[in-house]
């Protein structure tokens, strides 16, 4: 005859009923094939090492609304402004002119 695990007197791990079923609480001395498992279960939960889906679908999104917060704090600058900031930090004076503007420098 098997016996079978019990945390409480009334309910048995793996589900059997019955007033002539033998249990214990020393899980040393279970031999019920499905209590062992189920005390294998509860013992050795697995550990996600890598995230969901839904956990990467919601950090993607943070991070979104992150990027969008600070991209609507600073100005924006139109795209003539930023080619004339880039031409400014061109090193020396020997560039060719850009625009309608004289040509000052060679």
């Amino acid at each position: 005859m098997a016996i079978h695990y019990s945390a409480t007197h009334e309910q048995i791990a793996c589900g059997r009923t019955g007033s002539n079923l033998s249990s214990t609480q020393d899980r040393a001395q279970v031999s019920c094939k499905l209590c062992q498992r189920s005390l294998e279960k509860g013992v050795a939960e697995p550990v996600r090492k890598t995230p969901s889906l839904a956990e990467l679908r919601a950090a993607a999104k943070a991070a979104k609304a992150a990027l969008v917060a600070t991209e609507t704090a600073k100005p924006t600058l139109s795209p003539r402004a930023v080619w004339q900031q880039h031409l400014e930090q061109l090193p020396g004076k020997n560039r060719l002119p850009r625009g309608v503007a004289r040509q000052v420098f060679i």
